[in-house]
């Protein structure tokens, strides 16, 4: 692993190279600029960077405009206001109108500590993944967020692009290319299938066991399924981890995915389980309170090695 980053650096300064060559490339923004270090992109190119201030609905239907003149649209806030707030305008406006506006929101799960249950996003990938046309990424690092901002900037269809708060740990291969609809396995083994997406999946590294297959979901929408099933179906167990609600989130994708496959796997979904958030100062309290800490994958990976 090499030293901790910043998703969001990675983010902001990715988006400003490419609008150097890029001059259909504008930002919508909700009055976050500095927290998704986009300084520099304002500061380069003031008249395609748009800032709509604490109206989320109302930027929302800005980035459908400038999406429908031709522009590569991104609107971005923190994910509790956008695409909390604006659900429905990211719906009837974007989603409906096939309009390319890549929803940026950052400060998602239990990652955002202090900030506390207001401003922990737990609900954003079920909202996204449930709306036609929208395609959903969650980079796995600061290497992978620069990975997949370069592509979705090619995309024309309306993307959500969830991102957290603190530095992480980086292990992406800055050689490994990204896919749109691609899952990549980050360690073969053949014991247990691990699925996840976001920092939150670099625990599997910790845990401890040589046995485990990990996977990277970081494209959650469109999903991999020749990957994880034919994973699966080597494994015959399963274990989904996400810093997100049980309901509508990954695990949930993935177990209708093998369920309508025909296969039937042990099952574990390590994940929030309908409750909020809380503050507290660092993460790791959070993740072992609410059951997606290291420790909790390891319990899980040992109880359905056990089970027959």
């Amino acid at each position: 692993m090499v030293k901790d980053l910043s998703i969001r650096q990675a983010f902001g300064e990715t988006l400003t190279k490419l609008a150097r060559h890029d001059r259909s490339i504008y930002v919508v923004n909700a009055d976050l600029k500095s927290s998704l270090s986009l300084n520099k992109f304002a500061k380069l190119f003031p008249s395609r960077f748009i800032e709509c201030g604490v109206a989320e609905a109302n930027a929302a239907g800005v980035a459908a405009g400038l999406a429908k003149t031709g522009k590569k649209v991104f609107l971005t806030s923190f994910s509790c206001f956008s695409p909390s707030i604006n659900w429905n305008t990211i719906k009837q406006s974007i989603c409906y109108n096939h309009a390319n506006v890549t929803i940026v929101g950052s400060h998602s799960g239990l990652f955002s500590t202090d900030l506390g249950a207001t401003h922990q996003m737990l609900e954003d990938v079920a909202l996204m993944r449930s709306l036609p046309n929208m395609q959903v990424f969650a980079p796995l690092d600061a290497i992978e967020t620069e990975k997949i901002v370069s592509v979705i900037a090619r995309s024309p269809l309306p993307s959500y692009l969830r991102l957290i708060r603190p530095h992480t740990p980086s292990i992406y291969n800055p050689k490994n290319s990204f896919t749109i609809g691609k899952s990549y396995v980050l360690k073969r083994g053949h014991s247990v299938t691990v699925l996840g997406y976001g920092p939150t999946l670099i625990q599997a590294f910790n845990i401890g066991s040589t046995s485990v297959e990990i996977i990277n979901c970081s494209s959650i929408k469109p999903l991999d399924s020749e990957t994880i099933l034919k994973s699966v179906e080597k494994t015959g167990r399963l274990i989904v981890l996400e810093d997100h609600q049980k309901n509508g989130g990954l695990g949930e994708a993935v177990a209708s995915l093998v369920l309508s496959a025909g296969l039937s796997p042990k099952f574990i979904h390590l994940a929030v389980d309908n409750r909020f958030g809380q503050s507290a100062k660092d993460f790791r309290e959070l993740y072992k309170h609410y059951g997606i800490g290291v420790d909790y994958l390891r319990e899980a990976v040992n109880v359905i090695m056990s089970s027959r």
